[in-house]
């Protein structure tokens, strides 16, 4: 019984192949039968195709298809420059970037042009692909990616994904060039709590440099906190050691002058001097902050009490140098010989002295 059914359904599959055109028993007479018909198409399909007509050209033909071609270049050419200089799209940045990998003003840009259109996420990703990008040795084109990155998430981020940003930044970079990007990013968002608990971890974390007591003062002077700025002054010098204070004091002085109160770098410049008279570098500095700041009359009064001084000779051509050019460019005649006068008057106690 089982072996008729398997005969029967064996034949309805014949059948059914075989109404859709197929043969389905096929055996060697098959071929034999069929050989005829398929050497034709076989022939014709894979029959080698005739070679192309090389199409021969005269010479203002020739003239012409190089003038096409140069023209065609040309427009290239133009086309690469302008994307280079007044890219448009992402199309156009992911060529500029595929051509100069390390070049971190061309991702930030590429940055910005997803912050344009607000697509926050896309300008995240980018500047995450910038830093896997951007050789290792590059350490400046990586801070500025860093720096992008941390302005987006200070201006579009949230408070947790801020401090893992820094946290990532100050553990792939210098530390305290990271903590000087913040402090003047959160300086321009005007950010005044975060920006004092920044002050504080750098205050602490560099407490030997100068140069971090100074940008946070600078900082402050550029929010209208010329206080805050003297505090700092005062916390530097009670952290800072001795050597370092006419240092210290002699550039806050020109940062106070032309941010603050010139009357208060005056006076600053006048403390370290009454203290350290034969400081000539501090003179030197001293009367280039009154000439810059017109303050001529200042400038030469201040070198006429240098020059009474008892100083080592060379120190004393340095001032005597210093006021003969202050003279001929800003005095007039008399000055000038005035000046001289007192190099004589020197030059005279000198030689009595060693009589």
């Amino acid at each position: 019984m089982d072996k008729k059914r398997s005969n029967d359904e064996s034949c309805k599959l014949s059948l059914s192949v075989q109404n859709l055109g197929f043969e389905w028993n096929v055996n060697i007479n098959y071929f034999n039968k069929h050989e005829n018909e398929s050497d034709g198409s076989d022939k014709e399909e894979y029959e080698e195709p005739k070679k192309k007509k090389i199409r021969k050209l005269n010479a203002a033909q020739k003239r012409e298809e190089q003038k096409q071609e140069e023209l065609r270049l040309r427009k290239i050419e133009q086309e690469l420059i302008h994307i280079e200089t007044n890219p448009q799209n992402a199309d156009h940045f992911d060529r500029l970037v595929l051509a100069n990998p390390n070049n971190s003003l061309i991702w930030i840009k590429y940055m910005a042009c997803h912050l344009q259109a607000t697509e926050v996420e896309k300008a995240r990703a980018i500047a995450k692909k910038a830093l896997s990008t951007i050789d290792s040795r590059e350490e400046q084109e990586k801070l500025n990616v860093w720096t992008a990155l941390l302005n987006l998430e200070n201006l579009y981020g949230t408070k947790e994904s801020f401090k893992e940003t820094m946290d990532n930044a100050l553990r792939s970079n210098d530390e305290y060039e990271v903590y000087k990007k913040i402090l003047d990013l959160l300086a321009e968002s005007n950010k005044i709590k975060e920006l004092e608990e920044i002050v504080t971890k750098i205050n602490r974390k560099f407490r030997d440099s100068i140069d971090a007591y100074f940008h946070c003062a600078l900082v402050y002077f550029k929010l209208n906190k010329a206080g805050k700025a003297r505090f700092i002054l005062q916390k530097a010098l009670s952290h800072l050691p001795i050597k370092s204070h006419v240092s210290m004091i002699s550039r806050f002085a020109l940062l106070e002058n032309s941010r603050g109160s010139p009357e208060e770098a005056q006076t600053l410049f006048e403390h370290i001097l009454t203290s350290y008279p034969s400081r000539i570098d501090v003179w030197s500095i001293y009367i280039d902050m009154l000439v810059k700041s017109d303050k001529v009359d200042l400038a030469r009064h201040a070198l006429e009490r240098a020059t009474i001084q008892k100083l080592a000779p060379k120190k004393m051509k340095s001032l005597f140098n210093k006021w003969m050019i202050l003279e001929e460019n800003h005095g007039n005649s008399e000055a000038v010989e005035k000046v001289k006068d007192s190099m004589k008057n020197y030059v005279n106690l000198v030689l009595k002295d060693k009589k």
